[in-house]
C-alpha cells in the first residue's frame, strides 16, 4: 500500500465533455434488472483465510515455512479462492462493487483483498484468459505479504511518518519475496511480484529501480490497482474518493508509471463513473450506475427511482442507446 496524501488534490466533480441535447422519454431504453448475487461469500472466506495468516506471521514466524500437508493445504484454500473471485467475476460484478465499498476493517487485510479482485477484473480488460486470471487473482490476494510481519504500531500510525519508518515500510516487497520463495519453484513466479509491486514502469520505483518489461505483469497491474483502492478507500490520512475522482487522479499524478494498455483497461473496466456511483441526467433526475459499458465509459447503466410508480420501482436506462440523455454531475455513491 501506499501512502497518497502527497498526490491527492481536489478535482471537480462534473466529467464535462458531453453536449446539451433535447430530451426524450427513457422508456425505450430501459433494460431488465440483473439478479442479485447468491454465490459463496469469497470476500468474507478470504478475509478469514487472511487473518489466520496474518495471526501466524504477527508471531515473528514465515508461515510458508510449514512442513508438507499444512503448507499444501494453505495454498490450495488462497488459490480456491482466488478461483471463486475469477469465476464470479466473469458473471457478476459483485465483488467488485464489494470492494469499491470502502469496507470497514484492517486496512492490510482488505486492501489484499480488493487488489485481488480491482487486479482480475483488469486482467480481464486486458484479455488474460481464466488460467492466467487466477494467478493474478492469487497474486494479488499475497501481494503485500511482507507488511503483515511489521510491526502493528508502525501500519496503525495516522500520523506522518518519519524518515526511518519509510524505510521500514519500504522493506516490506523485500519481506514478501522471501517468504513467499519458501514455497518452492513452483511458486517462485508469486514470489517476483511481491517483490515487484512497487517498481515502475519509468523505473522510478523500488527496491529495485526496474522499468518496462523487467517488471512482472501481474506486478504492473497490481501496482495499480493497489493505489487506486488506496485512493477509493478511506485513510487518515485523506478522504475518500469516489471511483471516478480516482481514475481521474491516477490519470494525473501516474500516467507516466504504468504502460497506457494498463492505463486504458483501467478507465474502460472501472470507468468514470463505477458501480454504485449516483449522478444527475440532464432530464432532472437522479439515478445509481448498476452496470458499466466498458466501449462507451461515459455511457454506463444506470437504475432510476420512479415515484409515480410506487415504493421501490426503478427503471433501468442504457445510456449507451441514446445520445439525448446523459450524465451531468456526480453526486455521490450509494456503494454500502
Amino acid at each position: 500500500m501506499v501512502r497518497m496524501n502527497d498526490m491527492i488534490r481536489d478535482q471537480g466533480n462534473n466529467p464535462g465533455g458531453q453536449e446539451p441535447v433535447s430530451f426524450r422519454s427513457l422508456a425505450a431504453v430501459t433494460i431488465p434488472s440483473s439478479a442479485p448475487y447468491s454465490g459463496p461469500d469469497w470476500y468474507r472466506m478470504a478475509e478469514e483465510a487472511l487473518f489466520r495468516l496474518a495471526s501466524s506471521s504477527s508471531q515473528q514466524t514465515n508461515p510458508f515455512q510449514r512442513e508438507g500437508l499444512a503448507r499444501v493445504a494453505m495454498m490450495e484454500e488462497f488459490t480456491k479462492i482466488a478461483t471463486g473471485f475469477v469465476d464470479t467475476l466473469q458473471q457478476s460484478d459483485y465483488f467488485v462493487a464489494k470492494a469499491l465499498a470502502g469496507k470497514k476493517g484492517s486496512p492490510i487485510v482488505s486492501n489484499m483483498i480488493n487488489v485481488s479482485i480491482l487486479a482480475t477484473k483488469l486482467g480481464m480488460g486486458i484479455g488474460f484468459q481464466r488460467e492466467a486470471l487466477v494467478g493474478l487473482a492469487l497474486a494479488g490476494l499475497l501481494h503485500d505479504v511482507g507488511m503483515l510481519q511489521l510491526p502493528e504500531s508502525l501500519l496503525a500510525n495516522p500520523g506522518k511518518l518519519s524518515e526511518e519508518d519509510r524505510a521500514q515500510i519500504k522493506q516490506h516487497p523485500e519481506i514478501g519475496f522471501q517468504m513467499l520463495s519458501k514455497l518452492g519453484t513452483q511458486y517462485a513466479w508469486l514470489a517476483q511480484v511481491a517483490w515487484q509491486e512497487h517498481e515502475r514502469w519509468n523505473g522510478q520505483g523500488y527496491p529495485r529501480g526496474l522499468k518496462g518489461d523487467q517488471i512482472h505483469e501481474y506486478a504492473r497491474i497490481i501496482g495499480i490497482v493497489d493505489i487506486f483502492d488506496a485512493l477509493v478507500n478511506p485513510r487518515p490520512y485523506h478522504r475518500r474518493f469516489l471511483p471516478h475522482e480516482a481514475v481521474r487522479e491516477l490519470l494525473i499524478a501516474e500516467k507516466a508509471t504504468f504502460p497506457s494498455q494498463i492505463i486504458k483497461a483501467l478507465i474502460q473496466q472501472f470507468s468514470l463513473f463505477p458501480l454504485g456511483t449516483m449522478v444527475h441526467l440532464n432530464t432532472g433526475e437522479v439515478g445509481v450506475v448498476t452496470q458499466l459499458n466498458p466501449r462507451y465509459p461515459l455511457r454506463p447503466i444506470v437504475s432510476v427511482n420512479q415515484g409515480e410508480g410506487g415504493p421501490g420501482a426503478v427503471k433501468f436506462v442504457d445510456l449507451s442507446a441514446t445520445t439525448l440523455v446523459h450524465i451531468t454531475e456526480v453526486v455521490g455513491s450509494e456503494i454500502r
